[in-house]
């Protein structure tokens, strides 16, 4: 079993926090996508803050034009009611959210819906039920579940990560989780929980830096390797027009 999945996030079509510093959201994706493009990838999945409101239709179009059946999940940015009307790929569980999940011979991959800025009471109670696997779990997130100091991470956390942590701690196997939020690369683990966090495709926030402080020199996605018994990734930076890849 091998599976292939580029992990897209933060991609801020339209917001004036990229464009007003000189970032071209649009161009950053559909060079990603091209990128993409050049390789076999089984799955794409974009983990929130995904565009404007005006440019839903553009970002949905490509998508779907590059890989059918892609994912998503929801980011702080993002609004349902706006949208759902474009996704058309997976059932969602919850009435007002976007959380749902899949598997296959290995894994279970699981969504979840951080729009709010935490997981709500019914996410939570569907995520306890969907934790009782005997498959290693692959959980796709807006927000970061496991902290550090950052300015991002004091300003914008995961209200109840650690209501989410104390649950996942509760699998039988060892869970992955893929976000973004930071717009920074990190990994990190605890426990039972190892936690990489992807780039933005947009624009970047420094890492070591108590303060936001923003810059648009670089865009990035990961690429995820998922074998029977392995999880291995890398990031695919763009610094200046040019794609450099490199494991962690």
């Amino acid at each position: 079993m091998s599976k292939i999945i580029a992990h897209i996030t933060d991609t801020h079509l339209g917001d004036p926090t990229a464009i007003d510093r000189g970032a071209n959201p649009k161009k950053n994706l559909k060079a990603i996508l091209d990128h993409i493009a050049l390789d076999k990838f089984d799955d794409i999945v974009v983990t929130g803050d995904l565009a404007d409101k005006d440019d839903l239709p553009w970002f949905f179009e490509k998508l779907e034009n590059y890989k059918p059946g892609f994912k998503i999940t929801l980011g702080n940015h993002d609004i349902f009611s706006q949208v759902i009307p474009f996704y058309k790929n997976t059932k969602t569980e919850g009435e007002d959210e976007l959380y749902y999940s899949h598997e296959d011979e290995f894994y279970k991959y699981i969504y979840m819906d951080s729009s709010s800025g935490e997981i709500s009471e019914p996410q939570l109670a569907w995520l306890s039920q969907e934790i009782n696997t005997l498959k290693h779990i692959v959980l796709f997130v807006h927000h970061p579940i496991l902290g550090f100091p950052t300015g991002m991470d004091t300003t914008y956390p995961l209200k109840n990560r650690d209501t989410v942590n104390d649950i996942l701690q509760e699998s039988r196997h060892n869970i992955t989780v893929f976000c973004g939020h930071y717009h920074m690369p990190d990994k990190r683990t605890d426990r039972k929980i190892t936690q990489y966090i992807t780039p933005s495709t947009a624009f970047q926030v420094k890492k070591n830096s108590p303060t936001i402080e923003i810059n648009t020199n670089s865009f990035a996605y990961r690429i995820i390797t998922l074998e029977e018994n392995s999880i291995k990734t890398s990031l695919v930076t763009n610094f200046y027009d040019r794609f450099t890849q490199k494991s962690g």
